[in-house]
């Protein structure tokens, strides 16, 4: 699609209003046409007519072929036609049985009604492309509330992050602070899940926004992995998880890395059902599957802001997706029966 639609829903719009509106108008001047060359054919037919009734009278020029016919029954001077010709049947004097038949070949008028058709059919033309052009530009038009509240909404994004930077670091912070004071406290440590639910959402906010500087270095992913995993673990330990980790060190941005592992695995967890579960391969590429309710379009699943369930916000995979493009990474999901699959090709 053409550069200036940013993404699948001005895709979505632009293709739609420019197929509404081409197709009326097509329609409307295609049905002029059809119009303007049926009245043209009845113009010439009945042209034809008043000349071959006024050939009657003379019988001079060879414009016309004639013949004597005897025809069980016919109509007087009335155009009437047979497989290749027009004809008008005019009387005889003194003959009751033969009459005088008046023909024009079909061929020959086909290419007189073309002829005159010639023009009409260079004006179609040109209203076809015009009205693609119109169609093109109409569509454009319509995008502009469209594009208006993508970024008022992007802008909207901006300041949410804006102002809770601040907040945000000063709750992690104090509760490192009170985790060290009580270890034990059952309710510091949810607290100190929800912070970090809260941080992760934050930081997706911000990678959603803006491309960071990349600090490219060698990472573990097993360790980042076997991290989010205890994690998540601790949040829905109605989960049951296995897993089957290898050893995978690549180069790329740690925090990157961790990123997509993070949306990956929270929405794995999230998005399943009751006392579903969670499978995590890691190989020479990263396979997350987990049991999960039905998915209607498992392809509009990168989309920004869309989702099919109430929890969330619908940006987690389209980050995902995002941050896999900078880094070179190849992602892929596909839902089967009751199973949904994130795959990521290192």
């Amino acid at each position: 699609m053409m550069k200036f639609l940013k993404n699948r829903y001005e895709k979505e719009s632009f293709l739609k209003s420019f197929l509404l509106f081409f197709i009326s108008m097509f329609i409307f001047i295609s049905l002029l046409f059809i119009f303007y060359y049926k009245n043209l054919k009845q113009e010439k037919l009945y042209s034809l007519y008043l000349e071959m009734k006024n050939y009657s009278l003379t019988l001079k020029g060879d414009k016309f072929e004639t013949e004597i016919v005897s025809p069980k029954k016919t109509k007087f001077y009335e155009l009437l036609e047979n497989g290749n010709s027009y004809y008008i049947d005019v009387p005889i004097p003194f003959l009751e049985k033969e009459v005088l038949r008046i023909k024009y070949n079909k061929n020959k008028f086909r290419k007189e009604l073309f002829t005159a058709l010639n023009q009409i059919i260079y004006i179609y033309v040109l209203s076809v492309i015009m009205i693609l052009v119109l169609s093109f530009l109409f569509s454009i038009y319509s995008l502009s509330p469209l594009r208006r509240a993508y970024l008022m909404l992007d802008e909207s994004v901006k300041d949410i992050i804006h102002d809770i930077n601040t907040p945000v670091s000063s709750i992690l912070i104090n509760m490192k602070i009170l985790k060290s004071k009580y270890k034990d406290d059952e309710d510091v440590e949810n607290t100190i899940l929800a912070t970090k639910q809260l941080s992760n959402i934050y930081n997706n906010l911000k990678s959603l926004i803006k491309e960071t500087e990349k600090n490219i270095q060698e990472v573990n992913l097993k360790d980042i992995i076997k991290s989010e995993i205890n994690f998540f673990r601790k949040v829905y330990p109605e989960i049951k998880v296995e897993t089957e980790l290898n050893d995978l060190t690549v180069r790329v941005d740690k925090t990157v890395a961790e990123r997509i592992i993070t949306n990956l695995l929270s929405n794995a967890f999230k998005h399943n059902i009751k006392n579903g579960y969670v499978k995590i391969k890691l190989h020479k590429e990263l396979v997350i599957k987990n049991s999960s309710p039905y998915i209607k379009n498992p392809d509009k699943l990168f989309d920004r802001y869309y989702k099919e369930a109430d929890r969330g916000i619908g940006i987690g995979l389209s980050i995902v997706k995002k941050l896999c493009l900078e880094i070179g990474w190849e992602v892929s999901i596909r839902y089967e029966e009751g199973e949904f699959t994130a795959q990521i090709k290192l």
